[in-house]
């Protein structure tokens, strides 16, 4: 019969190998994705923070944590592979427009696998009050709402020659992230037409407002995907 007192300074050593192990894995941590290399940040406030990001092929990210919901939209498409931690990579393939959310706490790593990298506008979603009861407003006739949850609604829009878009008053804050270029001209309720050039890329963030206006394009038709944020 084997001296069961000899075991337990093994056993101690054992549980004690075990802990190390678990209160290891419990406090690994990932850096956050921001800020990084192809990654430009374009603003921030208490909304939001925006950030131009492409993938070129052959640069791997580290494997990072998102600490906000984010929301991303497509400015040029292209074919990314993703991995997500414990999991197979995937590849995911996106298209001008296109848009995706991802939950706060997601831990991946991402590589371009495009010869010409796809380029997104990135939007990280900070907290915010609560905004039950009040609901988004399309920005014009033939808006496609193309997402919505409890955190944004989003619309994809084209401004057009000769279609007044009549936008009414905005319950929410957004920004807007033009897909295509033009000028639209812009008219308050009593006031001068307004002109403003827009271009591929280019972000807007615009607090929620309680006048209305008209809007039609000028130059061209600018397209745009509008993020309301609840």
């Amino acid at each position: 019969m084997k001296d069961s007192s000899r075991q337990i300074p093994r056993i101690c050593a054992m549980a004690v190998a075990l802990y190390l192990i678990v209160l290891t894995a419990v406090a690994q941590s990932y850096p956050s994705p921001y800020p990084r290399k192809n990654a430009t940040e374009v603003l921030q406030n208490d909304r939001v923070n925006v950030w131009d990001v492409v993938w070129p092929k052959g640069q791997p990210t580290a494997m990072h944590e998102h600490t906000f919901d984010q929301f991303s939209i497509t400015l040029r498409g292209g074919t990314v592979r993703m991995t997500r931690l414990g999991e197979t990579p995937d590849e995911h393939d996106s298209k001008v427009g296109s848009v995706l959310f991802t939950p706060k706490g997601m831990i991946h790593m991402e590589e371009g696998m495009s010869d010409v990298p796809q380029h997104k506008v990135m939007l990280e979603l900070k907290p915010s009050a609560a905004t039950d009861g009040v609901h988004g407003t399309a920005p014009g006739e033939g808006a496609i709402k193309v997402f919505e949850n409890d955190r944004l609604i989003a619309w994809d829009f084209t401004w057009k020659p000769g279609e007044i878009a009549s936008r009414q008053a905005e319950n929410l804050d957004s920004v807007t992230v033009f897909l295509g270029g033009g000028t639209i001209r812009s008219i308050a309720d009593g006031g001068k037409p307004k002109d403003t050039a827009r271009s591929p890329g280019e972000v807007v963030y615009s607090a929620h407002s309680t006048s209305a206006h008209s809007e039609e394009a000028v130059i061209g038709s600018p397209r745009a995907i509008i993020v309301e944020l609840k």
